[in-house]
């Protein structure tokens, strides 16, 4: 659970400047040396008197997937294709139209069966039109218009008032014709919008793992701090006891100086510890927050998750994983899609290469008369209609463009398959890697625990021989390393058994479906 609070500051407790109060070791065992548990020690961050976020990795996880600024910019990419959609599906919106006109001509008179005429026209227009799936057209259209004309011959008509109208439907047969064709931009824009879903949710993976491996990167930078101050704990002891055995005698004063070396330069790595904690923070708090309320770098984060855990290897088929990844991976998913589009793209150019042959039919009225409602009459009553069907063919010579555009159509589906086919072989390949890096990280891990073991029974068995005056302390400096060195390694492949255990899910596609809080 996601919870914050304020953290006291420990006024008492001077980090890397100052050494830590020991406590006061039973009688009989002078040389024991007393230092904290790792658990205990506190973190230099923590105490400074800031608002500190105590965060599981889930609770991390669901941070960044709402305010990532990164993931918030391209989550509008799906919406852009998205509107290309509805770009695409507009083309079969129907529309109106209609136009007024207005006129006057003359012609002089030629011969006794061409008089000079006068004429003033009045004209109108409206109908509409829309193309359907089937890759035709349907227009219709109803015209009015108005005539007034002078002659210089008696017997024409000085007024007269046209009505028709027109239903036409223009079907291509051959070359752009049929739904498959008609709708082909509707479709690449579909299939690019699905592509742009996946690689979204891919790029939403992609950043929860980075996520993931920036909040295990604190937990180790966290615990590797703790484990540098016991280390300097354990000097600071040394030291101490040396100072004890000189002022009795038992060492000469110069073996003081080689204790004071080893304290210094633990607090050195004490240093540049702490700078890492504030490193890492400072990576995560950038993946987590958006930076709208001004309170993104004043926060201190705090891991909950355990690092410590069984840190077991998967037993699974990596065949198995490979058949489910394959189908559940977002960025394979967008390939298909990039296939798809592809695909479209060829049959559209193969289309292209037909000739054009279309079928046009029409169908009318019209009416002729000296007042408009008898003419509109005429043409409602279907008393003059005409009709005509005809096929138009056109015949392209040589067709070089269209030749063109398929072979370059072709050449890019190939091309968009063998991606999805390298694809394909590279999630075998990450399955078959992450699942083998979990497999000698278990190893590791336990490898680790037992030279750490072994590490802090050398360090005691070295303590021992100098206590007795048969050892030298060049021999505990260089045991206490070893053993610094050891919990180091521990610590590092523990972080690795983190962090592949995500780049498992992640190969798999499945990261954030079932995610593992702990291991």
């Amino acid at each position: 659970m996601l919870r914050g609070r304020m953290i006291r500051p420990v006024a008492t407790l001077v980090l890397c400047l100052a050494p830590c109060v020991i406590a006061q070791e039973p009688e009989g065992q002078p040389d024991k040396p007393a230092v904290s548990r790792l658990a205990d020690i506190p973190i230099p961050t923590d105490q400074r008197g800031v608002e500190v976020l105590e965060l599981t990795v889930l609770d991390a996880m669901r941070i960044g997937r709402t305010y990532n600024l990164d993931l918030r910019a391209d989550a509008l990419v799906p919406l852009e294709s998205a509107e290309s959609v509805r770009v695409e599906e507009a083309l079969f919106e129907p529309e109106f139209f209609g136009k007024v006109s207005t006129g006057r001509s003359t012609s002089p008179q030629r011969n006794v069966f061409q008089p000079s005429i006068k004429r003033e026209t009045v004209s109108g227009e409206l109908g509409f039109r829309q193309r359907v799936v089937t890759g035709g057209s349907f227009e219709f259209t109803f015209s009015p218009s108005r005539l007034r004309q002078d002659t210089s011959t008696v017997g024409f008509p000085t007024r007269q008032f046209t009505s028709s109208f027109v239903a036409t439907v223009t079907q291509p047969l051959l070359r752009g014709g049929w739904s498959d064709y008609a709708l082909r931009n509707v479709d690449t824009a579909q299939a690019e919008l699905a592509a742009a879903r996946y690689r979204f949710e891919r790029q939403v993976q992609q950043k929860l793992i980075d996520i993931v491996r920036a909040y295990w990167e604190l937990a180790f930078a966290r615990q590797d701090y703790r484990v540098v101050f016991q280390a300097g704990e354990l000097a600071r002891e040394q030291l101490r006891i040396t100072v004890e055995r000189i002022r009795l005698r038992d060492l000469p004063a110069r073996d003081r100086i080689s204790d004071e070396a080893e304290v210094a330069r633990r607090r050195e790595e004490l240093i540049r510890a702490e700078n890492t904690i504030a490193q890492r923070e400072d990576e995560l708090r950038r993946l987590l927050f958006d930076g709208q309320d001004g309170e993104m770098w004043r926060r201190s984060l705090r891991p909950t998750s355990p690092f410590e855990g069984e840190f077991l290897a998967v037993e699974s088929d990596w065949r198995e994983l490979a058949t489910r990844a394959r189908a559940r991976r977002a960025d394979l998913r967008a390939l298909r899609a990039d296939v798809r589009s592809a695909e479209i793209a060829r049959d559209s150019a193969e289309r292209d290469l037909l000739p054009q042959l279309d079928l046009v039919g029409s169908y009318g009225a019209n009416g002729v008369r000296e007042n408009f409602p008898d003419a509109f009459g005429d043409t409602t009553d279907l008393d003059y209609p005409e009709w005509s069907l005809e096929l138009q063919l056109s015949v392209p010579v040589g067709n070089t463009a269209a030749r063109s555009a398929r072979d370059r159509a072709m050449l890019t589906l190939e091309r968009t398959r063998r991606r999805l086919f390298a694809a394909e072989l590279d999630v075998d390949n990450e399955l078959r890697s992450a699942m083998r890096e979990l497999r000698t990280l278990s190893e590791s891990v336990r490898a680790a625990r037992e030279s750490v073991r072994l590490a802090e029974s050398v360090l005691d068995t070295a303590r021992e021989t100098l206590r007795v005056g048969r050892g030298t302390l060049f021999e505990v400096q260089q045991r206490n390393q070893d053993l610094l060195d050891a919990r180091q390694r521990l610590l590092r492949n523990q972080l690795d058994h983190h962090i592949a255990r995500a780049n498992l899910e992640f190969a798999r596609g499945e990261f954030l479906l079932t995610p593992d809080e702990g291991n």
